[in-house]
């Protein structure tokens, strides 16, 4: 087990949901991370000037290649600790939006 630091700050980011109704069937798109392959939505840092929404709807299309239409509104929020460095850690509150 290592000694990280995490910082008392937080950060908020914003992930897309790509999903469709296909024969009446919710599907769910998730992706897998290249770096450790585990399944995740698209997510990140909304960039000043924009709205979390669209920067949602970017990040989408930029981690998965998914294009469609964005809510504005979330859906829900997580949280997780987002590794900065070997040794540093930072909470993050990921604001959802359908896609």
């Amino acid at each position: 087990m290592t000694n990280r630091k995490i910082t008392s700050r937080s950060r908020t980011q914003v992930a897309a949901l790509p999903f469709r109704t296909h024969d009446g069937v919710l599907e769910v798109m998730l992706i897998t991370s290249r770096e450790t392959g585990r399944w995740i939505i698209p997510k990140g840092w909304v960039q000043s000037g924009r709205k979390a929404h669209a920067a949602s709807a970017r990040e989408a299309r930029e981690e998965a290649g998914v294009v469609g239409k964005i809510t504005k509104r979330p859906i829900g929020t997580f949280r997780y600790q987002k590794r900065l460095s070997p040794e540093q850690t930072i909470t993050c509150k990921v604001q959802v939006f359908p896609f």
